[in-house]
């Protein structure tokens, strides 16, 4: 019995000492080896998004959220902007739309946190979500949309698209905006080169809005025209220019 005994304490140690050993092997072979991250995952259907938040559409869009803040920057890595997959980005930004639709804790990651990307052209896919939570017409929506023309025009130079937006934002009947949202098309036709467009429709926008808005409002208008869209010699002979000069 003892000798039994002894025989089973020996494979005992034996298989330890092998296990220690191979534990010791892989350790070498692994050591080095980091959890590699497959870019942004394909979101789910619409109709299984609420899964996430065990059936609560209100938390599953805070889980995705936090997740889409975090992705890429795990397990002591970190990720740059212009690595991430824009295509499946707004499509998860689509889907927490869906989710909530008045938050705008995606919009604002959207813009302020992957609109720092370091290649702006892979932004664009963006601009359609922005466009479409930017025409809401409550909540200063307008806003959102407001960013993507700025993105179109600063960062991609695509001046073609910011006037395309401009247009939309112009368009809607928001609840509340500065008179300047308005005026947002003026301000792309001049920075295109096509001042005798931004002049016409600052005019006519003069001549329908003017008594509705504020004096302060109604001189930066003026300002702005025999400033930058108006030449020199143009605004001193502009009665509109009286008192600029």
């Amino acid at each position: 019995m003892i000798h039994n005994n002894i025989k089973v304490e020996r494979i005992i140690s034996i298989a330890l000492v092998i296990t220690l050993f191979l534990n010791i092997l892989f350790w070498f072979h692994v050591r080095y080896m980091q959890a590699s991250w497959d870019n942004v995952p394909p979101p789910p259907d619409k109709k299984f998004a609420a899964v996430y938040g065990l059936g609560d559409t209100s938390f599953s869009y805070r889980l995705n959220g936090v997740m889409l803040q975090n992705m890429g920057d795990v397990g002591g890595r970190t990720t740059s902007l212009k690595d991430y997959d824009y295509n499946r980005l707004t499509k998860w930004f689509f889907l927490q739309d869906s989710l909530d639709p008045l938050s705008n804790y995606v919009p604002y990651l959207a813009t302020f946190y992957f609109g720092a990307v370091q290649e702006p052209e892979k932004f664009r896919p963006v601009l359609e979500y922005l466009k479409e939570v930017g025409m809401r017409p409550y909540g200063e929506k307008w806003r959102w949309l407001v960013y993507a023309i700025q993105m179109a025009k600063n960062n991609m130079g695509d001046k073609d698209k910011a006037l395309e937006l401009a247009y939309i934002l112009s368009s809607i009947n928001y609840d509340d905006t500065p008179a300047w949202v308005e005026q947002m098309p003026a301000f792309v036709l001049t920075d295109k080169g096509k001042k005798k467009e931004a002049y016409a429709l600052m005019l006519e926008i003069l001549k329908t809005s003017a008594d509705k808005m504020h004096p302060n409002e109604v001189n930066a208008m003026k300002y702005y025209i025999c400033q930058k869209i108006l030449e020199a010699e143009e605004a001193k002979i502009n009665q509109l220019c009286e008192g600029i000069f």
